[in-house]
């Protein structure tokens, strides 16, 4: 993602349960500041199960940014059949097919569900390409976690495709302790490439 002096960032936060206490117990992920690249939306990149958070798929010199516990990205897409914005933390394999029938992008990967959790946001339709979002980071305290979203939309003068898109991303991390959760939300205008 490239920055321009230009770039206007702005963040709203949104809770959607009590909201933790400041103190972080633990730092569950620290993801890269840049939106990660799509991924294929073809049933390939879902048939080798998950990708470490923080890499690319496909390459040795994958660089992953983790912490414990280990958050493991599933996908992320930017044409898909979820056409309402969402936050979501899914705690069961019922909820996990429904949503997975919707999004509409190959075979669904397995998820222990007695183990972990998925979360999954998606932005809505959008009117244009150079929209994105993804899960920035995701901390925890006292069994409550708090998921940081990052929306970018392409600048008011940027050259976009004019196809309709849909961005999701979902991620896959150990839930056992997990009681609560919340969202913050930040948007970003990404600025015009030369």
């Amino acid at each position: 993602m490239r920055v321009n002096q230009g770039e206007e960032t702005t963040a709203t936060p949104v809770a959607l349960t009590p909201e933790p206490d400041t103190a972080a117990d633990s730092l569950v992920q620290a993801a890269p500041t840049s939106s990660a690249p799509e991924l294929p939306t073809d049933t390939a990149s879902t048939q080798q199960g998950y990708a470490p958070y923080g890499t690319s798929q496909g390459g040795n010199s994958a660089k992953q940014i983790s912490a414990s516990p280990e958050i493991r990205r599933i996908g992320q897409w930017t044409h898909t059949g979820v056409r309402e914005a969402r936050r979501l933390v899914i705690r069961d394999a019922n909820t996990w097919a429904e949503f997975w029938s919707e999004l509409g992008v190959g075979e669904r990967p397995a998820v222990d569900f007695s183990q972990n959790l998925v979360i999954a946001v998606a932005s809505g339709q959008r009117p244009s390409g150079g929209h994105e979002i993804a899960i920035s980071r995701v901390t925890q305290s006292n069994g409550e976690l708090t998921v940081e979203v990052v929306e970018t939309t392409p600048g008011p003068n940027c050259m976009s495709t004019s196809a309709l898109t849909q961005p999701v991303d979902v991620v896959v991390l150990p839930g056992l302790s997990v009681k609560n959760w919340s969202f913050v939300e930040q948007k970003q205008v990404r600025g015009c490439q030369p």
